[in-house]
């Protein structure tokens, strides 16, 4: 997504209907924040969804890793009985499909994580320039809510961008080391799989990376 700059000294008309409609500069910048605000919810929800699909993920992945075999026959069974098929393969293709769902999932999370944050930068400067249009202070999202942050979202607030990413590294690096060790012989799939968990890896990486940096 883009972010436009408005200049609300220049700004003083906006086209609606086909009619050149005259707005104050505060109104122009009030309702690009109102427009702001609502997209950064829409991508709050996005994130939640998408942290939920990894977790299940990599739930499944961990469960995968302990006792494949019975993780095999659940994933069969909930998948002939939901589809009405007979489909049956092993576990290499299993461990390949959940490869590729983990790095979807996971780019639609740090997507959403790194957006929001963006949002929120964003709407600070936006309120900056309302407060000083109609001089007076306006600061819900910028910095008397960064100042006034408990301590206990903070904590939430590391877990979701930090914690759960490490626990996910950690679990995929266990699951692409048991497959060399379980692999005697170097084939496509075992490629395929260190191909994705390089990919899932520098990913993360440059995830930190931002936080560490920003």
């Amino acid at each position: 997504m883009l972010y436009y700059t408005i200049d609300a000294k220049k700004a003083q008309f906006v086209v609606l209907k086909g009619m050149s409609v005259k707005m104050e500069p505060s109104e122009i910048i009030y309702d690009h924040y109102k427009e702001t605000d609502e997209l950064r919810r829409n991508a709050q929800g996005k994130r939640d969804k998408s942290f939920l699909c990894v977790c299940i993920l990599e739930a499944f992945s961990f469960f995968l890793l302990i006792k494949p075999e019975e993780a095999l026959t659940i994933f069969l069974d909930g998948i002939n009985s939901q589809w009405e098929t007979s489909i049956s393969f092993g576990l290499g293709v299993l461990q390949t499909l959940l490869w590729i769902l983990v790095i979807y999932a996971a780019i639609q999370y740090i997507q959403s994580v790194l957006y929001v944050e963006r949002s929120y930068r964003y709407q600070s400067k936006l309120e900056k320039e309302l407060s000083q249009e109609i001089r007076k202070v306006i600061s819900r999202e910028g910095e008397n809510y960064t100042d006034n942050y408990p301590m206990i979202s903070n904590f939430i607030d590391l877990f979701y961008k930090m914690f759960c990413p490490i626990l996910f590294l950690v679990i995929n690096s266990v699951n692409i080391y048991k497959e060399w060790v379980q692999t005697p012989k170097v084939n496509f799939r075992l490629v395929c799989d260190t191909v994705l968990y390089i990919a899932l890896f520098v990913i993360l990486w440059f995830y930190f990376l931002k936080f560490i940096l920003k």
